[in-house]
């Protein structure tokens, strides 16, 4: 039995319409709650994965910048960022940014992109914390125990 026909049996549908809605033959999409049932089928079943339709369960932001940072690379120039993301425009790039578009337009056409957390979040770096110092104690060498009487 092919995976197509066990997620067909296990949502209670035909495979015929999973193809349909698959390819979204004649504009067929899902009920939202038939979206539900093949996506927790579908990890049920196995390693492959059913797509979210955006329509139904929403844009995922997470997606959207990790196909903005597979296309950027650290040593990019602001021209070459812009040209990769298809943006004619400072304004387009620092709304992507969320920078003042001041900001954005006063980095040079093509000098690497400053390392601000806004470009390296783009980019798809993670910030690292930092680790805080335990505080010094200057006193810590010449106390002594006191022995009482």
């Amino acid at each position: 039995m092919s995976r197509r026909h066990a997620l067909a049996a296990a949502c209670g549908t035909s495979s015929e319409y999973l193809w349909q809605i698959a390819t979204r033959w004649r504009g067929k999409r899902p009920s939202p709650a038939l979206a539900s049932v093949i996506e927790r089928e579908s990890a049920r079943l196995g390693p492959e994965s059913v797509p979210k339709e955006p329509m139904i369960f929403g844009e995922s932001r997470q997606s959207a910048v990790t196909q903005i940072s597979t296309l950027a690379d650290t040593r990019m120039s602001k021209r070459a960022l812009r040209a990769r993301l298809g943006f004619a425009n400072d304004k387009q790039l620092a709304t992507v940014l969320g920078l003042p578009l001041a900001q954005v337009e006063s980095w040079e056409e093509e000098r690497a992109l400053p390392a601000l957390p806004e470009v390296l979040r783009l980019l798809g770096h993670q910030p690292q914390a930092i680790a805080e110092a335990p505080p010094e104690d200057p006193d810590e060498t010449r106390i002594v125990p006191v022995e009482t009487a």
